[in-house]
């Protein structure tokens, strides 16, 4: 993929929705249903149940990144919320969306003033073309097989500039495990979570309220820290750092933002190129940060 040069990176009116990837890969196919019956049934990406506090992400950029302004690759970026944040910390984004009422609703949300800037395309991001090198490709959720992580982190190596940087949301198997069979009500639709320990994958079942037979269920492949290294190999990108997320405390119910990677839901992990010639990083290198309060 060839990169153009910085002239793209510091764009001061959001660009109008594009649309590409329309056919996309069809052995991914069940993505775009589940996320837009996932939305019709919760507003979960473009309702009153909207991600309500993107500014942990943006938080989590400048932790990891640093404060200046950075030109960022959002990929699945939902109803647009955390973009259009990182816009109004004066960062230049661009922002992937597979489902085009998320993608409409994140292209409302750009339209609005930004201190950055923030541009909406509407597309499969194993398709699409970004106007590059960005400083950071952000990811916060996964779906699809070990190769499918693999040819998206090969894309996200040539999105990257020279010293750039991916953050990217990883669940974890031992916590869902642990969750097998929990379920509760979101919006008009029930919820439940099942684990495939063969595959080692998260099952999120989602159906309306007395409709199971319409149900919709998205895979998510869930990696340790250790079984992430292994994927990285061959794609040109080292793990520099493990950030613990958050879990669901067993006895009051309560979600816990930080917590120790031993019992936490997800971790954040930042991935930098591979110097030519280089090694993965030995284990030293690794920065695991423990339960904090932001």
């Amino acid at each position: 993929m060839r990169h153009d040069d910085h002239a793209t990176e510091h764009m001061h009116q959001a660009d109008p929705i594009q649309r590409t990837g329309a056919d996309g890969d069809e052995s991914m196919g069940w993505v775009a249903d589940f996320y837009a019956k996932q939305d019709a049934w919760s507003g979960v990406y473009t309702g009153s149940l909207a991600d309500s506090n993107p500014q942990d992400r943006v938080r989590a950029i400048e932790r990891l990144v640093g404060p200046r302004p950075h030109h960022i690759l959002e990929l699945g970026a939902g109803g647009g919320q955390t973009a259009a944040a990182l816009a109004d910390a004066g960062h230049d984004v661009v922002a992937v969306e597979l489902v085009p009422a998320a993608a409409r609703y994140a292209q409302a949300l750009a339209d609005r003033p930004h201190q950055g800037s923030l541009a909406v395309v509407c597309g499969d991001f194993y398709a699409v073309s970004a106007p590059g090198p960005f400083d950071v490709v952000c990811y916060w959720d996964g779906v699809g097989s070990d190769a499918d992580q693999r040819r998206l982190l090969t894309r996200i190596v040539s999105w990257l500039g020279h010293d750039g940087c991916a953050l990217i949301d990883i669940y974890t198997p031992w916590y869902w495990a642990r969750m097998t069979g929990r379920q509760w009500a979101v919006g008009t639709a029930l919820r439940r979570h099942d684990f495939d320990a063969d595959g080692c994958r998260m099952l999120d079942r989602w159906w309306p309220v007395g409709e199971e037979q319409r149900a919709v269920t998205q895979s998510l492949r869930c990696y340790a820290p250790a079984d992430l290294r292994l994927v990285l190999e061959g794609t040109g990108l080292r793990l520099t750092v493990v950030e613990p997320g958050g879990a669901v405390d067993d006895n009051t119910g309560r979600y816990q933002k930080r917590v120790p990677l031993a019992t936490a839901m997800m971790y954040r992990a930042k991935l930098v190129r591979l110097r030519e010639g280089g090694t993965v990083a030995a284990s030293h290198d690794i920065r695991e940060r423990g339960a904090h309060r932001e």
